[in-house]
């Protein structure tokens, strides 16, 4: 199960986007259920009733916050036991015995979070910049139709800026790109993933990038008057979901900011990550330099 993306917890929707209407979702190759109970309780099963294998996507919620499958009218709470079986008189110890696969759930900054296993479960460890309350957020996600790790690669790659994203927020680089500057890159493992700093030498502007593992960046621009967090969520080996997770600045007037436009600035790196194929290549393959390391890195782990 989760072959490609075994024991990780992941983001998976914005909460806002799951209510008491089922809703099917495919993470990492399996399909999967996600509702939320009338007490306001998230959950995620296997999109497959145990009995016939339907699928309880198509299902509905009951007032009892039940989700019922659409072939027979069983129903699983959302402690993933079987709590019905229309028709029959089963004892409790029979019932035990139905119960359903369910996934560890939890929800931070306003987005539910699935890890991809059913056994020894870890604590989930996010960053402070992610323990905000829920309302101070800004999330947007799209499907993409690529490997994760493409998203990943291009989000260490600080020097794709000024060519990908010329027509947007790259143009200082590009200047400097033109006049022979040199990147100066210092990585710095941490005990998730690594911290990568960027400068050129003609400028006095830089990044900061955070590699958490196994699929979540921190983008920290000078200058830039909020945190974004960038998510490649696998959907299958060829279509994934990229989630942003914007922390305005305490200060920002959020009325007066383009967030849309922020947004748009991801689909230059859509155009190139969905031309790549496959999954990102071994560090063996294609020529490297020295400021490909953040990436070899990622491509090493």
């Amino acid at each position: 199960m989760f072959e490609m993306f075994p024991n990780f917890w992941t983001p998976v929707l914005p909460v806002a986007e799951i209510g008491a209407v089922p809703i099917a979702v495919e993470l990492a190759g399996e399909s999967l259920v996600l509702f939320r109970s009338s007490s306001g309780q998230f959950a995620a099963f296997l999109d497959r009733c145990p009995h016939r294998g339907a699928p309880l996507s198509q299902g509905q919620v009951t007032a009892d916050g039940c989700i019922e499958c659409p072939y027979h009218g069983w129903q699983f709470a959302s402690n993933r036991a079987c709590v019905q079986v229309p028709f029959n008189s089963l004892n409790p110890d029979h019932l035990s015995k139905l119960s359903i696969v369910s996934f560890p759930v939890r929800v931070i900054a306003g987005i539910l979070w699935i890890f991809t296993g059913t056994e020894n479960v870890p604590e989930l460890k996010l960053p402070s910049s992610l323990l905000e309350p829920d309302e101070r957020y800004v999330i947007h996600h799209a499907i993409w139709n690529a490997h994760w790790t493409h998203a990943i690669d291009i989000s260490l790659d600080y020097l794709h800026l000024p060519f990908v994203h010329r027509n947007s927020f790259g143009g200082e680089l590009n200047d400097a790109a033109h006049k022979n500057a040199i990147a100066q890159i210092s990585i710095t493992p941490t005990a998730d993933g690594m911290t990568v700093t960027n400068r050129l030498n003609t400028l006095s502007s830089g990044t900061k990038i955070d590699w958490h593992q196994p699929n979540h960046i921190v983008l920290n621009l000078d200058g830039m008057p909020l945190l974004p967090h960038f998510f490649a969520i696998p959907i299958n080996t060829q279509k994934m979901r990229f989630m942003q997770v914007l922390l305005p600045n305490p200060g920002i007037d959020r009325s007066n900011f383009d967030f849309d436009e922020f947004f748009a600035a991801s689909d230059d790196d859509r155009a190139m990550v969905e031309s790549q194929i496959g999954e990102v290549p071994n560090v063996n393959e294609g020529y490297n330099v020295p400021t490909d390391e953040p990436s070899l890195r990622f491509r090493r782990w």
